[in-house]
């Protein structure tokens, strides 16, 4: 199913419109309309948690292969 304009759809190559449809019809492309959207906006998400996780673990790679450095004891 895809969705020519606002007000139509395209299912095996017929178009409807959705004005036309009973009202059972009509709820089912809103929640296909708002299952697909808020997939869109989940794989925005992990997009983000994703560039978060390779930032964290190239930090903590640095801090955990960087030379030690001496502690100077009384130097404020």
């Amino acid at each position: 199913m895809s969705e020519e304009a606002t007000n139509t759809l395209t299912f095996e190559d017929k178009e409807y419109n959705v004005a036309d449809l009973p009202e059972r019809g009509q709820v089912l492309v809103g929640f296909v309309r708002e299952v697909r959207d808020e997939g869109a906006a989940l794989q925005k998400r992990l997009a983000v948690l994703q560039a978060a996780e390779i930032t964290f673990s190239k930090e903590l790679e640095e801090l955990l292969t960087a030379p030690e450095q001496e502690s100077l004891d009384g130097i404020d």
